[in-house]
């Protein structure tokens, strides 16, 4: 490992793939161990919680906390230059050729790929190097594997990424106890993530899939996790761990932590804030006494940081005070005194601040006129004058017939952003494993708007296992379904659930995977067919028993059972539909068949679509990309041909016949030339780069910059 050009993790997860790609024949346990490696390290980057819980687990045990704190002191003790991750990923690929590594070579292809992609396919290209399978069957495997280990996998294909706005908890801990608390958050966080990568390598199968399935961690846990922080001489991890517990919704595990940082560690810059954030979270929860004590010790200790602290105190206490039904007007006046004593950069900072508590409390002349304050300075600074002039222009938007603020609108755009905000939070929450937080944040924009997100509470009531709060918030078929699936009741049962939701589907053209998807992937292995069975035999009417038929063979199809869509796409056959339905269908499985390597099988079923609708460019392109798979390009151009004819504005069609044109016309490399003519977001640098590699004037990393397929015809000679 080269420590100076950092990406560690990277690094590491490169040196693996690696073993798995020089690895001979037999790929199925090396799949799934790179799968799960995915899986955990996705986790690791979007789960707080987790992440605290795996570097607890590390530093408990001798061997692994020594390779962490080696890690750490290697990389303090470096003159380090770390490269941009795109960077690094190319110039290892270029030593890779040079070097004819072809192993390395192959998992830094599937690295950059997936960077490409924005989608983790390492398992998948790996997997698929000197298999007879290709990578959409490898796909397939990864989820069947997921929805079968794996609890709540839909958060784990979800969308959850790491924010850097703060640390994650305990990686400052860790730091500190290496010497190495000066380097950056993100540098820390990349060392704990490569430690911890190579840390789940040496778990059993059952193992990792214990802790891949481990709950939210619970405020027992962190009250655990959090005493070793407050027996450190310096504040700082117990404050970041802190602050991340605050920012994420565990107010509860926050509350305590901070209490005991204005404990351990009084008359330190942490106390100040301490008391703050405690003020906010004892506001948040209704109880303003224990807020008012809160905001008043940390207004004291203000007292000896400056009147700009001072006066910032006094505003927390005005705002409870209120809460509490007191006249706070005394307090502000001595605010105003105060501000006209401080220097003009520090009065503004701190109108901005009134000013924005003002909004917050829908007191928009207030805002209006501590705005006003702002850009009337002689020497306003900047950001705070663009922000005051633009919010003023806001305001002007929507004044009353009096010239002034109009509470009603201002308040309304206000709420809706706030709850928006706060919907966009329990989001995050929801696709950092913590589904409890995600509905504290859901409940929040409800009492802001009302009610109205009752379908994000119900999945995050689903996936924290809530069945009293789920059964609540179920208000369709499809959700009554899925809370039916959580007593344990009979598949028949289930299965008449969901035949009304199917129904209302059918008739108002709703799309049938996103309905049933839930319950059959919750529901046990054997269960799941006997339920698509029964809603397969629902109805008489072909064109219906056909379009749910078709739904569910795309239900099994996303869970990564491809014979059992098979089973269903026939059975949508077997139902005699319209031309245009059976076309649809045959497209469907010719799909299907793509995606599990039978291409002759493929180019059957979308010749059969043809068959019944010749005007139907699709099918014409998933023929030819079937016939490009099998390097049968004089079929594939005429099917192009077609496509393009048919969908003249269709770029991509006319890009891939260009392609296989040029592939006729002169064939460089089988592999390439596919990645070429399937003319993918991921696919094309790929092409590009092995065509660099045997063009006479040798490979260039500039290659994988390639996005179109003109871009490739550069490097293809």
């Amino acid at each position: 490992m080269h420590v100076r050009e950092g990406n560690l993790t990277q690094q590491y997860f490169c040196d693996y793939l690696t073993l798995f790609a020089g690895a001979p024949s037999e790929k199925k346990t090396d799949h799934e161990d790179i799968v799960l490696a995915n899986l955990f390290l996705h986790r690791m980057s979007v789960d707080g919680g987790f992440h605290a819980r795996v570097i607890f687990s590390i530093l408990g045990h001798e061997s692994d906390r020594t390779l962490l704190i080696s890690l750490f002191k290697e990389v303090s003790g470096e003159e380090y230059a770390p490269l941009r991750l795109d960077d690094w990923l190319k110039s290892a690929y270029e030593s890779a050729v040079k070097n004819a590594d072809i192993p390395r070579k192959t998992a830094l292809s599937a690295m950059l790929r997936s960077q490409i992609a924005g989608t983790n396919m390492a398992a998948e290209i790996v997997s698929a190097s000197g298999s007879p399978y290709p990578e959409s069957w490898w796909q397939l495997k990864s989820r069947r594997l997921t929805v079968e280990e794996i609890e709540n996998a839909d958060i784990y294909f979800g969308i959850g990424r790491r924010p850097f706005w703060h640390s994650f908890p305990l990686d400052e801990y860790a730091a500190v106890l290496s010497g190495a608390e000066t380097l950056s958050p993100e540098i820390i966080y990349d060392i704990v993530v490569c430690v911890a990568g190579a840390w789940f390598s040496t778990l059993t199968r059952e193992e990792k899939i214990i802790w891949l399935n481990m709950p939210r961690t619970t405020t027992e846990e962190w009250t655990k996790y959090a005493a070793p922080l407050l027996a450190l001489e310096t504040p700082g991890p117990a404050l970041s761990t802190a602050n991340w517990l605050y920012a994420s919704g565990n107010h509860d595990a926050a509350l305590d932590l901070y209490a005991g940082i204005t404990l351990a560690f009084p008359h330190t810059p942490a106390e100040k804030p301490s008391f703050e954030l405690m003020g906010a979270i004892l506001r948040e929860f209704g109880d303003a006494d224990y807020a008012f004590e809160s905001y008043k010790s940390a207004f004291l200790l203000a007292r000896n940081e400056g009147p700009y602290q001072t006066a910032l105190g006094l505003k927390n206490l005005c705002e409870v005070g209120e809460d509490l039904g007191e006249d706070m007007r005394d307090y502000y006046v001595r605010i105003a005194s105060i501000a006209e004593e401080l220097p003009s950069a520090d009065r503004i900072r701190l109108y901005f601040d009134l000013a924005s508590s003002a909004r917050k409390n829908y007191q928009y002349a207030d805002e209006y006129a501590y705005l006003e304050r702002i850009i009337s300075e002689e020497e306003p600074q900047e950001p705070y004058f663009s922000r005051a002039l633009s919010r003023i222009s806001e305001m002007n938007q929507s004044l009353d017939e009096n010239g002034t603020p109009d509470v009603t609108l201002l308040s309304a755009k206000d709420r809706d952003e706030q709850a928006g905000m706060l919907r966009s939070r329990g989001d995050a929450a929801y696709f950092g494993f913590d589904p409890v937080c995600a509905l504290y944040w859901y409940n929040r924009a409800d009492m802001i708007t009302g009610p109205s997100s009752s379908g994000s509470k119900f999945r995050a009531a689903v996936a924290a296992g809530l069945y009293a709060e789920a059964k609540e918030y179920a208000s369709t078929s499809a959700e009554h379904a899925v809370v039916l699936v959580m007593e344990g009741a009979p598949p028949q049962r289930i299965a008449r659930e969901l035949n009304t939701a199917v129904t209302d589907a059918w008739k108002t053209g709703g799309d049938i995977q996103t309905i049933v998807t839930p319950a059959i992937t919750m529901l046990p292995a054997k269960d799941r067919m006997l339920v698509c069975e029964i809603l397969a035999d629902r109805s008489t009417r072909d064109d219906e028993r056909s379009f749910i038929c078709s739904g569910l063979g795309h239900c099994c199809m996303a869970l990564g059972m491809p014979d059992e869509a098979r089973q269903m796409f026939r059975s949508a056959l077997r139902a005699n539909p319209s031309n245009p339905v059976r076309s649809r269908i045959f497209a469907e499985l010719g799909w299907l068949e793509y995606e599990v390597g039978n291409y002759d099988g493929s180019s059957e079923a979308y010749l059969s679509a043809l068959k019944h609708n010749e005007r139907f460019p699709a099918a014409w392109a998933g023929l030819a990309k079937s016939c490009i798979r099998t390097s049968r390009y004089e079929e594939a151009r005429a099917a192009l041909e077609n496509a393009v004819r048919q969908h003249p504005v269709n770029t991509a069609y006319q890009e891939m016949r260009d392609a296989v044109f040029a592939i006729l016309a002169h064939p460089v490399d089988e592999t390439a030339d596919q990645l070429f003519a399937l003319n993918e977001a991921a696919g094309l640098p790929a092409a590009a780069a092995l065509y660099a590699e045997k063009s006479p004037e040798g490979f260039r990393k500039e290659a994988w910059d390639a996005v179109s397929a003109a871009d490739v015809f550069a490097y293809r000679t």
